[in-house]
């Protein structure tokens, strides 16, 4: 009689993991939006998410100009096609206006942006002109609202600018700032704690002796962290002592609105973090169909949401840009991007396992109008360096195990956000 194996992180194939859109929905599902909101400063405001509306209390031009420097002309001021010369009667500077309206006869001559005469209708580039016995000669194929810049043409009165959930980047900035608004009303940032668990974690300062590491995740932590509207608490690194484990968490519920810890979520022996969450909150998963990436828990301490994310690191990277980030995102009432996939040819075999999906780590180029992509070394889960070297992940789904050179994978490119 053969042995049963047992279902655990080893094995390709597990019935009870889930898939990761099957994980993500669970995730939303759980997380409430933010309603705290504070209001600051424009310029402090880039990466925040909008609050609300924002509407434009004026409008984009508000005043009718000209798209270059150039001169000014109401077209029926033009007597016949035989005699286009008008005289010059001012000029027209950005933010020193020529107030007159146009007399027949008469051109201004205008700068990129200045105030163009309320009756003329056609600005002609100055390249275009020849100046003749003080008359301005125009050429005989102008059009109507040619070069002219209309009032509103790019923002409306009233009209909505930034919608809420909008991350403010810094063409928002421009834009809030060119309709006067000094302050913005954005969501309050949550406060994201973490912390490392394991007795073989030591300090960067500190020299290792045999069987310890230092403890990089917090540092890549750190670091994705840092790229996002959050308030960022490092609370260590944690013995693989199940009180000290317990104490930290409760300490962490405390003052945070999610958690994060890596390692510690297998199956370990001094694996303490599943059984310490069964104790003092609810787990709502514990494993995703995903390499790397497979032993990642889920769930609530009261009304704070954890995250407890693989131990190895790039199995930690992956799991973050997969599912923590979309969380914040949701937290943050903000816009929950789609992974952007392009398709592209693997310049190299590639092979693995059938049961669950898998992330490569590999480098994506352009060579006359194709799309390459080949993987950028090893790819165990404690591999940093392949991921250093990556610009993508190429996505082999769960029922592929072969892929052969030539053919087409899904790729999805690295962006700050996943």
């Amino acid at each position: 009689m053969k042995n049963k194996i047992k279902n655990s992180c080893i094995n390709e194939f597990d019935p009870t993991a889930l898939s990761i859109e099957n994980a993500k929905n669970r995730i939303l599902k759980t997380i409430k939006s933010s309603t705290k909101v504070e209001k600051i400063k424009l310029k402090n405001s880039l990466g925040r998410i909008v609050s609300k509306d924002i509407r434009s209390s004026i409008d984009i031009p508000s005043f009718k100009n000209s798209a270059m420097d150039g001169y000014a002309l109401n077209i029926s001021h033009l007597s016949d096609k035989n005699n286009m010369s008008l005289k010059e009667v001012g000029i027209s500077y950005a933010g020193k206006p020529y107030r007159n309206n146009l007399k027949k006869g008469e051109t201004v001559r205008v700068m990129t942006g200045a105030v163009i005469p309320n009756n003329s209708n056609a600005v002609v580039m100055k390249e275009m002109i020849r100046i003749i016995d003080e008359n301005i000669q125009f050429p005989k194929n102008i059009k109507k609202n040619q070069n002219i810049r209309f009032i509103g043409e790019d923002i409306k009165k009233s009209s909505i600018i930034l919608k809420k959930g909008k991350k403010i980047n810094y063409i928002d900035l421009g834009i809030l700032s060119s309709v006067g608004i000094e302050y913005a009303d954005v969501i309050k940032k949550p406060v994201i704690s973490f912390f490392s668990t394991g007795d073989e974690l030591i300090s960067i300062k500190k020299k290792l002796k045999k069987g310890q590491i230092h403890d990089s995740n917090r540092y890549l932590l750190y670091g994705l962290l840092s790229e996002l509207p959050v308030s960022i608490k490092d609370m260590g690194v944690v013995k693989d002592n199940k009180n000290n484990i317990t104490k930290k968490f409760i300490q962490c519920s405390k003052i945070s609105d999610l958690i994060i810890t890596t390692g510690g979520v297998s199956v370990g022996d001094a694996d303490y973090i599943r059984e310490v969450l069964n104790e003092i909150g609810k787990i709502n998963f514990w494993k995703i169909s995903i390499k790397p990436g497979r032993p990642l828990a889920y769930g609530k301490i009261k009304k704070t949401s954890f995250f407890g994310l693989p131990g190895n690191p790039v199995s930690t990277v992956i799991t973050f840009q997969l599912f923590v980030i979309p969380a914040i995102e949701k937290m943050m009432s903000s816009e929950i991007k789609n992974k952007l996939f392009i398709s592209a040819i693997t310049k190299t075999n590639l092979s693995k396992k059938k049961g669950r999906v898998e992330y490569k780590r590999a480098f994506l180029t352009q060579t006359k109008n194709k799309v390459f992509v080949e993987t950028t070394g090893l790819q165990g889960s404690n591999i940093l360096t392949s991921l250093a070297k990556a610009n993508c992940y190429i996505k082999l789904s769960a029922n592929i195990n072969k892929v052969k050179k030539g053919d087409i994978v899904k790729v999805l490119p690295f962006t700050n956000n996943l």
